[in-house]
């Protein structure tokens, strides 16, 4: 039978997620001292997984994510996973012998030499870009931008504009509560207009996981609370 947990977030926090530090499943919060998970793109049964093996996680999540039974199916058995291989093996072998009776074909190719004093010796230096950041609704104020995996980051103004220093090759993180991060490179441009679009609620916190009551379950908590 399939697993299925109910996840809750009944204390929501409101750490900044951009200014945090970036981990390798997540970011590390400095003022509660604790790994962050983000569970943004995870499915049901990875979110399952993870709360099995620490079930005092922190995470973020969307909304759409959380007060809801998540459900991880019934892994398949070996003998199928077993038979399935074997079906495969069989037709990867079909598609190979075809192949292999084909005939040979042979294609030239022009090889290139790359001499060292043709490098590009350009320095990437620093320089200051600016831009405005809009929704559907015009300017943008209060929204961060942040050059990805660094603490640098700014603030758009009450006109939706910011500037910050930054080299070609990095990418700025636009986020803004309700609305979907938007990445963008930074190029040899240096003026850039950012639309922020909305999306579902982010929620970071403690995971609270409630089991969903079974059908007799519910049935004796009514009665219950139909004497108290």
């Amino acid at each position: 039978m399939p697993q299925k947990i109910n996840i809750t977030i009944p204390n929501p926090c409101h750490e900044n997620w951009q200014a945090m530090t970036a981990t390798e499943k997540g970011r590390f919060c400095s003022s509660c001292q604790k790994n962050v998970f983000d569970f943004t793109n995870s499915s049901d049964r990875q979110i399952i997984e993870a709360y099995n093996q620490n079930n005092n996680l922190c995470g973020r999540f969307l909304n759409n994510q959380l007060n809801r039974e998540l459900v991880k199916p019934k892994e398949k058995s070996p003998f199928w996973l077993a038979t399935a291989s074997t079906v495969l093996s069989f037709f990867a072998l079909g598609t190979h012998e075809a192949i292999a009776q084909g005939k040979p074909r042979m294609v030239q190719t022009d090889v290139k030499t790359v001499s060292e004093n043709n490098q590009d010796a350009t320095v990437n230096l620093e320089k200051e870009i600016s831009g405005v950041v809009t929704d559907t609704l015009g300017p943008l104020p209060g929204c961060t931008v942040i050059i990805k995996d660094t603490k640098n980051n700014t603030v758009t103004d009450f006109e939706g504009k910011f500037s910050i220093k930054a080299k070609e090759g990095d990418i700025l993180v636009f986020s803004f509560l309700g609305m979907k991060d938007e990445e963008l490179q930074i190029t040899s441009a240096s003026f850039y207009t950012i639309k922020m679009k909305d999306r579902p609620m982010v929620l970071l916190g403690e995971i609270v996981y409630c089991k969903r009551k079974t059908f007799f379950g519910r049935i004796f908590h009514k009665i219950g609370k139909i004497f108290r």
